[in-house]
């Protein structure tokens, strides 16, 4: 009975989604991930360079 509960409204949702999204090894090999995060650091240095360049910050008076 308790078990009804839950799976009603928003539990059946989250149980939904969760089933739809795959998991981490289905995604990613061992070697795959250290090249994303290689990428996504090489990037993100990038990003934050260019924008430093037409960012500045002023002291406030």
């Amino acid at each position: 009975m308790t078990d009804k509960k839950i799976k009603g409204g928003h539990m059946a949702i989250i149980e939904n989604w969760y089933h739809q999204i795959p998991a981490f090894t289905d995604v990613f090999t061992e070697e795959s991930f250290y090249m994303f995060v290689v990428c996504f650091v090489a990037a993100t240095i990038c990003v934050v360079f260019i924008l430093s360049r037409f960012i500045t910050l002023k002291p406030v008076d």
